[in-house]
């Protein structure tokens, strides 16, 4: 008697995990996926974006921070949301997983510890093409703003990226041209945030004069979020 029994727990634990299995991989088969999506401002320089899934039934956001303080500490508020970057439409917070939600704290053992978590929201409209993901507190708030939900796009600035950070700074300036060349279509805030790349590139390049002219375009443009670029290209230095 105890040996079938312990043969029908056995069994009935492996099929319960090849249903939770079967149920996460048809989950994944039906997620839109965007690998490190790129936005236009972070309030937290350490903070990562990794990656991003949307499937019928949730949105989850992978995230990342570097702790860079002596007995550093961090924690979620419950009142986090995502918002239409564009629009007015907005997700609150389900459920975050590896971090605890405030005023619990996770504490950072050192410096140079970095800590991964997931924050879980509703599922977003698959219309929608830049959120913002707002922690509304009171103090040391986190926010990310115009992420980018275009997984095409988010791949051409990824390379730009990757050949930036390889010592290769113009190539890199060529994938982010050829991208305003061929996609920019003066009103989307990606290409506010492409311009600002641009400039900094071309800055370390020693090339002033194109910078005052990538200036120049930006502020003639239409591009939504334009203003912020301008005061951000200010505040670096890279124009007067």
């Amino acid at each position: 008697m105890v040996k079938i029994a312990k043969s029908y727990i056995h069994v009935e634990k492996y099929f319960l995990f090849l249903l939770l299995l079967v149920h996460l991989l048809l989950q994944s088969a039906n997620s839109q996926v965007y690998n490190r999506p790129n936005f236009a401002f972070s309030s937290h320089e350490t903070l990562e974006l990794e990656s991003i899934e949307i499937d019928d039934n949730q949105t989850r956001v992978y995230l990342s921070i570097l702790n860079r303080r002596l007995s550093g500490t961090f924690c979620v508020n419950t009142n986090t949301y995502i918002r239409n970057s564009l629009g007015a439409e907005r997700y609150k917070l389900v459920q975050s997983v590896g971090i605890p939600d405030c005023p619990d704290v996770y504490k950072f053992t050192s410096i140079g510890e970095k800590l991964n978590f997931i924050l879980i929201f509703p599922p977003v409209s698959e219309d929608m093409k830049y959120i913002d993901i707002i922690e509304d507190c009171d103090d040391a708030c986190f926010s990310l703003k115009y992420v980018l939900l275009d997984q095409e796009l988010n791949s051409i600035i990824n390379r730009g990226f990757q050949l930036y950070e390889t010592g290769n700074p113009t190539e890199s300036l060529k994938v982010f041209e050829d991208l305003i060349a061929a996609r920019n279509d003066n009103l989307s805030p990606v290409f506010g945030t492409i311009y600002l790349y641009m400039m900094t590139i071309n800055g370390e390049l020693g090339r002033t004069e194109e910078v005052r002219s990538l200036f120049d375009e930006l502020q003639q443009s239409s591009i939504i979020n334009k203003d912020e670029i301008i005061e951000k290209t200010r505040y670096e230095g890279l124009v007067r």
